[in-house]
């Protein structure tokens, strides 16, 4: 394959860009301008719920490397490319220190929710208006999926505060130095972003930097629990630190959905079909399709959307 230099990378880019937008049918998407792409530009991943460890956005920054050039350099972990890890913290001891009775009442509730979006799915997926057979619990068929992180972070504030910790610590000194940022969050993680990006918002200290992007994955925050953010994100506020907030989910990921009408987004895509993820009666499973984004094949999320924005200067 011919190497390609930097400016003839960026008109390439430009060029697939223009014709995505005439497949669309001419959609236009009104986003803000965004500066030149330079070397001050830093890709900030969010990882969501169970265990990470360092260098759990590789695979990530795989999938998403082939359709970004140099936007990030070489996005070599710690340079260009920052992780933000934070489930080291929510371990069995900080579970078991949260108070039982709550825990279980928020635990009963998040699984109603999720349990609800699964019939609404199965109802439009098979014609079924009233849906009365039993089907097997969402939390059955999630492949592991665990409510324990949601818990902490909702009824624990300090276990909250040290977690908004592990964010702000990374995010904080890269738009002090006026870096321009795209971030990338995932379940839980969009929750850690969102309340991190408000808090460094309402701090004094003045900073430079801007976030590009904003985007949020299989968002937790779709969730009708924003009583449990705290008093000043109740509102579904942006950000003045944003330029644009893309949210998205995929079929089958109960736990992401629609966050216009809640949370001041540029722009949604909602429905999308999980990469790698075998479709049954009962529709994708929870786990699947939660951790489908992130596929190297996924070329809907990582080119279309991702890619397409974290590219584009102005549109």
């Amino acid at each position: 394959m011919p190497n390609i230099n930097a400016e003839n990378q960026k008109l390439l880019i430009k060029a697939y860009i223009k014709l995505l937008d005439t497949i669309a049918g001419g959609e236009k998407i009104e986003i803000e301008s965004q500066r030149d792409i330079t070397e001050n530009r830093y890709l900030v991943l969010v990882h969501g719920i169970s265990k990470h460890i360092q260098g759990y956005s590789n695979s990530w920054w795989k999938a998403l490397e082939p359709h970004v050039g140099q936007v990030f350099g070489n996005g070599n972990l710690d340079d260009r490319r920052k992780e933000v890890i934070w489930s080291d913290l929510v371990n069995t001891r900080e579970i078991n220190a949260v108070d039982e009775q709550k825990k279980q009442q928020l635990r009963q509730e998040i699984e109603n929710i999720l349990e609800d979006r699964q019939r609404q799915e199965i109802a439009v997926s098979s014609g079924e208006k009233n849906i009365t057979r039993n089907i097997p619990s969402v939390m059955e068929r999630g492949d592991g999926f665990a409510l324990d992180d949601f818990l902490v972070y909702m009824l624990n504030e300090k276990m909250r505060q040290r977690i908004i910790d592990r964010f702000t610590k990374i995010v904080e000194p890269l738009l002090t130095a006026n870096n321009a940022l795209d971030i990338i969050s995932h379940s839980w993680g969009t929750v850690v972003a969102y309340e991190g990006l408000r808090e460094l918002e309402q701090q004094s200290t003045a900073r430079r930097g801007k976030v590009s992007n904003f985007f949020t994955v299989g968002s937790a925050l779709s969730l009708p629990l924003r009583n449990s953010l705290r008093n000043e994100n109740k509102k579904g506020d942006r950000p003045v630190l944003f330029n644009n907030w893309f949210n998205l989910d995929a079929k089958g990921d109960f736990v992401g959905g629609m966050l216009q009408g809640k949370f001041a987004i540029t722009k949604e895509f909602l429905e999308l079909e999980p990469t790698e993820c075998d479709r049954g009666l009962l529709g994708y499973s929870l786990g699947c399709a939660h951790g489908s984004y992130f596929k190297e094949n996924n070329l809907a999320v990582n080119r279309d959307i991702f890619a397409r924005f974290i590219n584009t200067n102005q549109q």
